[in-house]
């Protein structure tokens, strides 16, 4: 069985997730709209984990070429607004927030926080 890598602080965490999940050969494909997210987080190649927060990214390339990063967090009595500040702390490094980015936010049945957005500008061409 694998574990979930540890990290002592967030940004360590950062460091080594984003280069494994921004890396092309290990995107994703985006799950169709009927499946719940939360069937995603048993590869725990795109989680870690920093005390009792865990962390999942991925890159989604959907049916229509069009590529989603998804971020999202868990952790006991964790919120939206908490795992809004996480977020930005974790991208800082590699993808700082942009004034008015827009994220989806949606909060799955077994409490982890999703934020998603588009990652490339423009649909993938095949």
């Amino acid at each position: 069985m694998l574990s979930i890598h540890e990290h002592a602080t967030l940004e360590d965490a950062s460091t080594e997730l984003l280069d494994f999940a921004l890396a092309p050969s290990n995107w994703t494909t985006a799950l169709p709209a009927d499946q719940a997210p939360a069937s995603v987080h048993g590869d725990v190649q795109y989680q870690r984990r920093v005390g009792s927060l865990r962390i999942y990214t991925v890159v989604e390339v959907a049916s229509s070429l069009d590529v989603f990063l998804r971020v999202a967090f868990r952790a006991p009595g964790l919120t939206p607004v908490k795992a809004a500040d996480l977020l930005e702390t974790f991208l800082k490094q590699r993808l700082p927030l942009t004034p008015n980015s827009e994220w989806q936010v949606e909060v799955d049945e077994r409490r982890w926080i999703h934020f998603v957005r588009r990652y490339a500008a423009q649909r993938l061409q095949a």
